[in-house]
């Protein structure tokens, strides 16, 4: 299995490292998370819950998940490149955003800017979601 990620990333740019998982640039559109640990392995397996489950009215909002495999060992998903501005009228839009996610049952931890792209209607797309929060309904 791990021959299978390797070949995978061999050769392929590395954009992001975090403390559980490394982001590689497929060249398709596409990046690859790869879980270095247990907790990577479970920040991937809570982005397909999430991204699985939530309804399509915030699911817009979330990165799109392609693929995944060997036990959430890595993880497909859309690439998007524009970066979110520090701008007040999209911080007024995050919060807003935030609290649609709270109202649907999703608790959003860590929706720092270096989490956040546009899409190229300019909508706010949340790119990783590890950390976020699924609330049963009462």
């Amino acid at each position: 299995m791990e021959k299978k990620i390797k070949k995978m990333i061999k050769g392929k740019k590395v954009i992001g490292v975090g403390k559980w998982r490394v982001v590689h640039d497929l060249g398709n559109h596409h990046v690859i998370k790869v879980a270095k640990s247990k907790n990577g392995r479970s920040s991937n397996k809570q982005e397909v819950i999430i991204y699985k489950s939530a309804p399509s009215r915030i699911k817009k909002y979330l990165g799109k998940v392609i693929t995944h495999g060997f036990g959430y060992r890595f993880l497909i998903m859309k690439r998007y490149k524009r970066m979110f501005p520090r701008s007040k009228k999209y911080k007024r839009k995050l919060s807003s955003l935030k609290r649609r996610f709270i109202m649907k049952g999703i608790i959003p931890h860590d929706l720092a800017s270096i989490n956040l792209r546009l899409k190229n209607n300019g909508r706010i797309v949340i790119i990783d979601y590890g950390n976020f929060e699924k609330r049963r309904k009462k």
